[in-house]
């Protein structure tokens, strides 16, 4: 089960990026607004593209080689909002590779069991399956309490985990429970614009 294990820290190696990107109070404000222009990434090497907020930035990002089994990392974050945004949200796309004799299945039960054994105070609120551009995959859905005091936050996380041959394709958003529904239809739109490609 070691890739699972890969993919467990992938994701809380990324959330503590997000939670460590603190508040600079020179920064413009920003109004989240679901009815901005999207702009368009195609990623070649790993077949697959994506709509995001033109407002939003697009980093590729260089993950550590312990991480073997993760391909690439994109991380896809929001504007800032002003002094009182503790986090900037990310919408992440992870890119890994399934273990042979390792099923879609098992690998995210897996990955969400160790969700539940190690984030605290973790409370699943779904766990579904869905089909992205004609693909199998899971959403799941949770919150839990991430970072220590003084910095600790509750955050509601979904993961949109899509099948692909050997290839798993994991579409993570999170953010604080009181922005949640704010940004729950761009997050959708990003999502339903998710497009494997031929190779």
């Amino acid at each position: 089960m070691k890739f699972n294990v890969v993919f467990f820290l992938s994701i809380m190696i990324t959330m503590i990026f997000c939670l460590i990107e603190l508040t600079d109070s020179n920064v413009k404000t920003f109004a989240i607004d679901d009815s901005d222009s999207f702009s368009n990434y195609t990623n070649s090497k790993f077949n697959f593209s994506i709509q995001y907020p033109s407002t939003w930035n697009l980093t590729e990002t260089k993950l550590h080689p312990e991480l073997e089994n993760t391909s690439s990392t994109i991380e896809i974050t929001s504007p800032f909002e002003g002094p009182k945004d503790l986090l900037q949200e990310k919408f992440l796309i992870n890119i890994n590779k399934l273990e042979e004799n390792l099923t879609f299945n098992a690998y995210v039960d897996y990955a969400l069991n160790e969700f539940k054994n190690e984030y605290r105070d973790f409370k699943l609120i779904s766990n579904n399956s869905t089909m992205t551009d004609n693909h199998n995959g899971r959403k799941l859905s949770y919150s839990y309490i991430a970072g220590i005091e003084p910095l600790s936050i509750k955050l509601i996380m979904n993961h949109n985990i899509i099948s692909d041959g050997n290839k798993v394709y994991v579409l993570t958003f999170g953010t604080p429970p009181d922005k949640y529904y704010e940004y729950l239809s761009i997050v959708q739109k990003m999502v339903n614009s998710f497009k494997i490609l031929e190779k």
